[in-house]
């Protein structure tokens, strides 16, 4: 009888299709290469990362934990006769997102991620959060928190970064008006100075 890799399951009503690749099979001796094929064939090879405006990867980790991403708007009303209040605007806030990432590399590699958190705050640069089904862009890190613990392993470095969306207002390119009081003073002739005579007051002029 010959080795079947898999089991046969009928394509039959009522019996659920299994997922079948010989990525998994190759790799059922290493433990390590069957987690990543396993992880691959879930996200479907999807990328989840930081990333900067020029695509590169902002910070080097080994897991994106989870995303935690929030949306706001805030409707603006004002008071009316008898006591009442009429909403008259709506403004979207600009967005907030949470991400917890991990790292367990070596001490220097720990440090190296660190370091790159804490100038990312600093930065004003933007970036961009990827995920396989959004990616939230225009993005500035304002803040974040590290823990160790015993329970996660002495080694395992989790950092959750807290960011928030950036609004950039386009420049304007014209100058021209349409009320020519409005436009702004151009000196198009020749500046002369000129002396400016003593006004000086003494006080025997006021008596």
């Amino acid at each position: 009888m010959p080795l079947i890799q898999f089991p046969d399951v009928p394509k039959v009503p009522g019996v659920s299709s299994v997922l079948r690749s010989a990525t998994l099979a190759v790799a059922a001796t290493d433990p390590a290469a069957a987690l990543a094929a396993i992880v691959d064939l879930v996200l479907g090879g999807q990328t989840w990362g930081i990333f900067d405006r020029n695509g590169q990867v902002a910070l080097e980790f080994d897991s994106f934990l989870d995303i935690r991403h929030q949306s706001f708007a805030r409707i603006a009303t004002h008071p009316v006769e008898d006591g009442g209040f009429v909403s008259y605007n709506k403004v979207s806030l600009p967005s907030r997102n949470g991400v917890r990432i991990s790292h367990s590399g070596t001490k220097s590699s720990r440090e190296a991620l660190l370091t790159a958190v804490d100038a990312l705050v600093k930065s004003v640069e933007l970036y961009s959060i990827v995920t396989p089904e959004v990616t939230y862009a225009s993005v500035n890190l304002t803040g974040y928190a590290y823990e160790r613990t015993t329970h996660n392993g002495v080694s395992l470095l989790v950092i959750d970064l807290h960011f928030e969306e950036v609004r950039t207002v386009a420049s304007a390119l014209f100058t021209q008006t349409v009320d020519p009081s409005g436009a702004r003073e151009v000196s198009n002739g020749q500046v002369q100075a000129f002396p400016i005579p003593d006004s000086t007051i003494t006080t025997r002029e006021l008596l």
